[in-house]
């Protein structure tokens, strides 16, 4: 299986930096090729501008690190994306990756029956940290919230089946904590 890992955090040293060893130390145990972005690491910049709009509807060229990118995604057989939870949402880093990489003719098209997902066949999980406990998200609906949004209006919109994992009060949390979340990475 081709295995592509997708994160987004700004410290090398963090918990989403720890996720994503794990996934890959595990992937690579069963034998997977693993290939990783690091968004902050490879300094990707998130901005979506005219080029990219011009790609999309113009038929103009596609920005060369889009090329990169979407060469990448389309490679892989599974994706797992590693972010941590900022202000309710992914960060702005990962959003903009996902605005110029996952794109109108490249992930999905608009047809006369409405969108359709052009990257089927692949699935992906997602893995997002907090550092507000699990429980309260679940009591606020905002995991839900986070599900809908990360997994049907994002992946399975363009075709990618996709399950979700929340680790909660990462920060706060005791080394205990997040371990036991290490050790249930499949």
């Amino acid at each position: 299986m081709k295995h592509l890992i997708i994160y987004s955090h700004l410290n090398p040293a963090s918990f989403t930096k720890a996720i994503v060893d794990e996934v890959e130390k595990k992937a690579k145990d069963r034998g997977e090729e693993v290939k990783i972005i690091d968004l902050y690491g490879e300094k990707f910049n998130p901005v979506l501008e005219m080029p990219d709009i011009e790609h999309m509807f113009m038929g103009k060229e596609m920005p060369n690190d889009i090329a990169h990118y979407q060469k990448l995604i389309h490679w892989a057989d599974h994706l797992t994306i590693v972010y941590p939870m900022w202000w309710a949402q992914m960060p702005a880093m990962l959003k903009g990756f996902i605005d110029r990489a996952f794109s109108h003719g490249f992930a999905f098209q608009i047809t006369e029956n409405g969108p359709l997902g052009l990257l089927t066949g692949k699935t992906a999980h997602v893995y997002i940290n907090t550092n507000t406990p699990t429980a309260i998200y679940e009591e606020t609906q905002m995991n839900q919230a986070q599900i809908r949004v990360i997994e049907q209006g994002i992946f399975e919109f363009c075709g990618i089946k996709t399950e979700t994992t929340f680790f909660g009060n990462v920060v706060s949390g005791s080394d205990e904590l997040r371990k036991s979340y290490l050790e249930t990475i499949k």
